[in-house]
């Protein structure tokens, strides 16, 4: 009875959707195309790449290789580097990439998913200091890292797992590649229409809904993290703005929970190890950010 009560409300709701979009049709193609814009320019360009390298690297055993040369445990230390390098959602499609090559087990990919939570550096830099400054752009990031890491030490890393050692690559680098561009692309699209989805759905409600700032730039925000966090420039208290941006960052949005959702799908990963670790940071990063700006 719970599930068919969930289906008309989501049924309902969807059927609202298009009735919106439909009366609204030349508002709905502007702003795809807008986002559209965005997400080539800014998104596209960075996650794809990194996303393809990622998958040639552990094809060609880099991870056996970490954890049997340099005595490291590999999948943690490459997932988290990665992860930071290239934004959300990277860690949890890395994760789930190892898990599936049983490089990892569930209770290390879990771990992983719980901490490896962190938004592209350049993106951060780039926005942050065109809403506040270049200063607090610098703080933002590293308590957000800082706040992940923390959560990393919190749960405490499983034991180092014992992987045999290839002596050669497991693919040939061409079948890596192909394999790599086409995953890549499938996680792409996953990202492209979810955020286009929630990005929508913002559009719709700002146009029908009259609400104060605070409240229209949280609404934003739990939808679609890009939409957000652009929404902050509305508001004038520079603290405000900035713990907003923490809290945007460090939770994600209806969007990006969607997205690791859909890539954790048909896997031992819980969402749950997720959430927690979302809760958790935005606890942390808060912390280490008022420290930093009353402080220093």
């Amino acid at each position: 009875m719970k599930k068919t009560y969930q289906r008309i409300i989501i049924i309902t709701f969807l059927l609202t959707l298009l009735i919106l979009y439909t009366i609204n049709s030349t508002l709905v193609i502007k702003s795809i195309l807008d986002y559209t814009n965005l997400f080539i320019t800014k998104l596209f360009p960075t996650n794809f790449v990194f996303f393809m390298l990622s998958t040639i690297l552990i094809d060609q055993g880099l991870i056996e290789l970490i954890n049997n040369k340099l005595k490291l445990n590999g999948s943690i230390f490459y997932v988290t580097i990665m992860s930071i390098l290239s934004g959300i959602p990277s860690g949890s499609k890395y994760t789930k990439d190892l898990l599936e090559k049983d490089l990892i087990s569930t209770k290390t990919a879990n771990y992983l998913l719980s901490f490896t939570h962190f938004p592209n550096p350049m993106f951060v830099l780039n926005t942050v200091t065109i809403l506040l400054n270049k200063t607090l752009a610098l703080k933002i990031l590293i308590c957000l890292i800082l706040s992940n890491l923390i959560i990393a030490l919190i749960f405490k890393p499983p034991k180092k797992e014992v992987i045999t050692i290839n002596d050669s690559p497991s693919k040939d680098f061409s079948e890596s590649l192909s394999k790599a561009i086409i995953d890549s692309l499938k996680v792409i699209l996953l990202i492209y229409g979810t955020s286009v989805f929630f990005y929508l759905i913002t559009v719709i409600i700002n146009k029908y809904l009259t609400l104060n700032v605070l409240s229209h730039v949280l609404l934003n925000g739990i939808f679609d993290l890009t939409k957000g966090l652009f929404s902050i420039s509305l508001l004038s208290n520079k603290l405000l703005k900035s713990l907003l941006i923490i809290i945007f960052f460090s939770f994600g949005s209806l969007s990006i929970h969607i997205q690791i959702k859909s890539i954790i799908t048909n896997t031992s990963l819980k969402y749950k190890y997720f959430i927690l670790g979302r809760l958790l940071q935005i606890l942390f990063a808060t912390i280490l950010f008022l420290l930093s700006y009353f402080i220093y």
